[in-house]
């Protein structure tokens, strides 16, 4: 190699390299099509040298900037923010990254770590939350695969527009949701926040997809007939999820490649060959409901305020309720008519929206206000306080309402207590344990009838079979032959009126339930569910 002998300075001679690269000015016609250049990167090290040697020569040769914006990105520092070094034992290649976690999750992470502009404290841990995210991703992509195999569901029976009349609020929904994070993320990518899409797109995918949706819509794809309902089902997933695998394209490449080929140019030829080859998507905005959002943040609100009510009340979520009864504190609260996916969400069997203000009937504790006893009854002060502690709350506190006296009985002796002798407080009832959310309070009563409990105790059962039914590696489609003990007539006689319903949902040719069976199969195992011993054999039909 020889030195050129005309280079004045690097940061000059790189200054010049805008149009240099499309060979200005032998090749004139490139340079007025591409010149200049949409954007400019580098680290923040490179502003003085690059960047300012970069406009000062355009500027003298053309009079104007060589570039139409800047990006600028930090370094990659350790998790504790200092510079990877050998000596310190603390560099991280990439390629260690990517044989652990693979190439989409190092690109996901770095993009959404922290701004471009910030350096970023490189952390294992990280790293691996990012692969969980997505692997729950991949996980939901996987969700419905088999069940559309299984029935057949193919490309042509994909097109919402078959199923209109059979969406579900929670599809429309969905359906909103991603046209919505369509708009955002390209709002945000003409704004180069790319750290926000990253984030978005995670809280999509957790939130609104896998924690939500998927929940929602997994018993209508168990239906075996060629049902409208569960169709539309398919079809809003399908739609979901091959519009996020577009979105997604820029940021998971080779998962959103493999999704891409799998559902859509697996299914028809004449798509475009890859993901990366489609046009950018932008939002539906015919199918953004931002009404129906506001509502379904609404209920996944109350619904965790439920669950944190049957936390305090001890009642798990598989054991339904009779009501949940929603209370707001000062405005009217309106569902939107998504009191089903409520229900269904709460496993409750009523709804009841309560009015601004009010409450469902609460318990009242009265306790005496000594300081104001003392002076009027002075040496029968105690017997006047067992009297108010012996008395009915609800009585004393509706004469006190009415005449502003109420006469207590104790022990032979009448006593006249007046509104400042006590003071109450409101509880609610050991049946109805509460939990706060922004808007009021959400009660859950768990008091159990025979037909709660049997439907729960069911429940238990389909749960422990199916649990079963993975540590055999069967497939969806596999039907079993099931046999359940339980040593308990009670609830055996509890449960036995819901013995196809289990059948049905463990996919059970034969079930045979009773009490001192005799329990086969090639898998046997005993459960204590709810402190009741239960031996359940399964076996392939």
């Amino acid at each position: 190699m020889l030195r050129s002998p005309d280079v004045f300075d690097v940061w000059f001679d790189s200054a010049v390299a805008s149009w240099a690269t499309l060979r200005f000015p032998s090749h004139e016609e490139e340079f007025g099509e591409w010149w200049p250049a949409d954007f400019i990167t580098e680290g923040h090290d490179q502003t003085r040298g690059w960047f300012y040697s970069q406009l000062g020569a355009s500027m003298v040769s053309f009079g104007r900037a060589p570039y139409k914006s800047v990006l600028m990105h930090g370094f990659t520092l350790d998790d504790q923010g200092r510079k990877m070094s050998k000596s310190i034992g603390n560099i991280v290649q990439p390629e260690e990254v990517v044989e652990r976690f693979g190439a989409d999750i190092l690109r996901f992470y770095v993009l959404g770590a922290n701004a471009p502009w910030e350096d970023l404290h490189f952390s294992w841990e990280a790293v691996e939350n990012t692969s969980r995210m997505i692997n729950i991703f991949w996980n939901a992509y996987r969700f419905a695969l088999p069940y559309m195999v299984l029935d057949d569901f193919d490309l042509k029976r994909a097109d919402l527009d078959l199923y209109k009349s059979s969406l579900r609020p929670e599809d429309r929904w969905i359906l909103s949701r991603v046209n919505s994070l369509a708009e955002e993320i390209t709002a945000e990518m003409e704004g180069y926040q790319l750290h926000r899409i990253v984030r978005s797109i995670s809280d999509f995918i957790l939130e609104d997809l896998s924690r939500w949706y998927i929940q929602l819509v997994r018993p209508r794809t168990w239906i075996e007939q060629d049902d409208p309902d569960k169709l539309a089902a398919y079809a809003t997933i399908y739609e979901v999820l091959t519009k996020l695998a577009r979105l997604m394209a820029p940021f998971t490449p080779f998962i959103a490649e493999s999704i891409y080929q799998n559902l859509v140019r697996g299914l028809d030829e004449n798509a475009r060959p890859s993901v990366h080859m489609c046009d950018w998507l932008e939002g539906d905005k015919g199918l953004i409901d931002v009404r129906l959002e506001e509502s379904m943040d609404l209920v996944r609100e109350v619904s965790m305020a439920a669950s944190n009510a049957r936390q305090k009340g001890g009642r798990k979520l598989r054991w339904p309720v009779s009501e949940i009864v929603i209370a707001p504190s000062k405005e009217a609260l309106d569902l939107g008519g998504l009191e089903d996916v409520l229900r269904g969400q709460t496993n409750s069997k009523k709804i009841t929206v309560l009015s601004p203000g009010e409450k469902p009937r609460m318990d009242l504790e009265m306790a005496p206000v000594h300081k104001k006893i003392g002076p009027v009854y002075k040496g029968e002060a105690k017997l006047v306080v067992e009297a108010i502690a012996a008395a009915e709350p609800f009585g004393v506190k509706a004469d006190l309402d009415g005449s502003g006296q109420a006469t207590l009985r104790h022990q032979g002796r009448e006593f006249a207590i007046t509104s400042e002798m006590v003071q109450f407080r409101e509880l609610p009832p050991k049946n109805l344990p509460a939990a706060e959310f922004s808007r009021g309070f959400v009660y859950v009563d768990i008091a159990l009838t025979p037909e709660l409990e049997a439907e729960a105790y069911a429940r238990e059962i389909i749960r422990r079979i199916q649990d079963m039914r993975k540590e055999l590696d069967l497939r969806v489609e596999d039907q079993i032959r099931a046999v359940v003990d339980i040593e308990s007539k009670t609830i055996l006689d509890l449960v036995v009126s819901g013995k196809e319903h289990i059948a049905g949902e463990v996919r059970a040719a034969e079930l045979e339930m009773g009490l001192g069976l005799q329990i086969r199969g090639s898998l046997i195992k005993d459960w204590d569910v709810e402190g009741v011993c239960m031996h359940i054999g399964i076996d392939r039909a």
